[in-house]
């Protein structure tokens, strides 16, 4: 009786102790995942092979914004998930000074409206001859820009702007019109 029940312990003990060290996986695993950001020339190569949508994320060094999108809207787990699977995503330093090849033509840090601002960052996020930053920029599997949407997202906005462009409903419906269907 005594062995038995020393068993029974020992069997729930290291049951635990196996279930235990799964949840610490899974949560380690999910700690660490994050969007898998890719440069504009992978993202130029993986469209040979499989046309995605692309999402960019317009961004500075200086942009508090920015950093509490990154440090709050892009850990969101399901954002990120989704993100990886049905985009390219590119994070683009909208004020960086490297010229950039894209779509066989030559962009660089210039002078715009008197800022310093990437032509390329300025012709994909640039709305009524203003930029501002973060702004995110969804391409179509052409790498033409479709929309750009200046400004903060939390995970919420996020979460419906990723799936208008990823379950394809940008196709069949208008933004404002999605918006207000309550999605």
């Amino acid at each position: 009786m005594q062995t038995t029940l020393y068993n029974l312990k020992k069997t729930f003990l290291l049951s635990l102790l196996v279930f235990a060290f799964g949840i610490f996986k899974v949560s380690a695993q999910n700690a660490t995942a994050e969007i898998k950001w890719l440069t504009l020339q992978e993202v130029e190569e993986a469209q040979k092979q499989t046309p995605k949508l692309v999402f960019v994320d317009l961004y500075t060094s200086w942009c508090v914004w920015c950093d509490k999108m990154n440090e709050s809207t892009f850990s969101d787990p399901n954002i990120i998930s989704y993100i990886n699977e049905h985009f390219y995503p590119v994070k683009f330093d909208a004020e960086g000074n490297n010229t950039v090849h894209f779509k066989g033509k030559d962009y660089a840090l210039t002078k715009i409206n008197n800022r310093n601002v990437h032509q390329l960052a300025w012709d994909w996020g640039s709305v009524n001859n203003r930029i501002g930053y973060p702004t995110i920029v969804v391409l179509d599997g052409q790498l033409n820009k479709i929309q750009a949407f200046p400004g903060f997202k939390d995970a919420d906005a996020m979460k419906s702007l990723i799936h208008y462009y990823g379950d394809n409903i940008y196709q069949t419906k208008s933004w404002q019109d999605y918006l207000s269907s309550g999605k």
